[in-house]
């Protein structure tokens, strides 16, 4: 397998043509993956190359990437946005560079196929992955995680996906030349994408459209739970704060984030 790509990758001397080739190779990367899965997931390949807008950049959200319905306007119709944050610094701790880009490339595939085919694989605005998502996300060839708060989590290629997709894996290794790397100013990390708002920011109290909350500290819990049931929460200043770092001595999981800061609805 063979990526043509419109740059090459090795000898380009601009990070501008390094952008474009970047995303050229994002396309074609999960184009590819899709074709792999064509008869799992039929459709998803045509609609990716014909009703999605495929972008790479930075955010404020902490987020690794997210599927927005219908978010641009073609002509006289609307097509969908699936966006990878070029922060790689806030990837997965458990997986290499490529794998992290590529599982979340297949994470928002799954959104894409759910909502061609009128699959509600989400709910609690797109933080609960239920299921149907999970179904979806197996059958692509993602690792899936059942977690008590966002329903189920992707944090890795399945076995016989890693082998299916090596070649995949190879390209991003060699092409993903260019990371975006902006000042830090507040929490990133987690795995956040959008049902279909975009990437609006959600206040302390979940109202959209408010910045992020203005606290000195992030509110971080992992998967243990208290006499009342309440997740366990810690308190840490956010410029000591670094997702995946601190984990839980009794459930071996790493703190997260505390949804009541920002809204948690992607990948974990």
């Amino acid at each position: 397998m063979t990526l043509k790509l419109p740059v090459d990758l090795a000898s380009t001397a601009s990070p501008t043509d390094a952008h474009r080739a970047m995303l050229a190779l994002l396309h074609s990367v999960i184009v590819e993956a899709a074709r792999l899965r064509q008869e799992e997931l039929p459709g998803l390949v045509e609609t990716l190359q014909d009703d999605v807008v495929l972008t790479a950049g930075g955010t404020s959200r902490p987020a690794y990437g997210w599927f927005a319905e219908d978010a641009w306007r073609y002509g006289d119709r609307h097509v969908h946005e699936l966006f990878l944050n070029a922060d790689r610094r806030v990837a997965h701790p458990l997986a290499s560079g490529a794998e992290d880009v590529l599982v979340t490339l297949l994470h928002e595939a799954c959104h894409v196929w759910a909502q061609l085919g009128g699959i509600r694989d989400t709910s609690r605005d797109g933080r609960y992955h239920n299921r149907r998502f999970a179904e979806i996300a197996l059958a692509i060839g993602l690792a899936v995680e059942k977690d008590t708060v966002i329903g189920h989590r992707t944090p890795g290629l399945s076995s016989w996906a890693r082998a299916d997709y090596a070649e995949l894996l190879g390209e991003l290794e060699r092409g993903l030349v260019l990371a975006r790397e902006p000042k830090l100013r507040g929490p990133v990390g987690g795995n956040t994408d959008t049902d279909d708002e975009g990437d609006e920011d959600v206040d302390a109290a979940g109202s959209p459209g408010s910045t992020v909350s203005t606290t000195k500290y992030i509110f971080a819990s992992c998967r243990c739970r208290d006499a009342r049931r309440h997740l366990v929460t810690i308190r840490v200043a956010k410029g000591s704060w670094r997702p995946g770092i601190i984990c839980c001595a009794v459930c071996q999981a790493p703190f997260t984030e505390s949804l009541t800061v920002h809204r948690q609805t992607d990948r974990e």
